[in-house]
């Protein structure tokens, strides 16, 4: 059994014309949607803890945003 979503959206492009692009809309998506969820996942949590940390805010700046009002 296979469990499915219905997702929606609003294009600025016609419905021809992703049509043209596409052939196929949903399989486009979907194939669109398998190979963004399937690319790179983390196999174990310590992979996520293991990446390198962004770029680190100055002081002044984290405690500008962390101060209470």
């Amino acid at each position: 059994m296979t469990k499915t979503e219905v997702i929606t959206f609003r294009s600025p492009h016609s419905k021809r014309e992703l049509r043209r692009r596409f052939g196929n809309v949903s399989k486009g998506l979907n194939n669109l949607i398998q190979r963004e969820i399937g690319a790179q996942q983390p196999r174990d949590w310590r992979e996520i803890l293991d990446r390198p940390v962004g770029p680190r805010v100055p002081d002044k700046i984290y405690d500008l945003c962390m101060r209470p009002e």
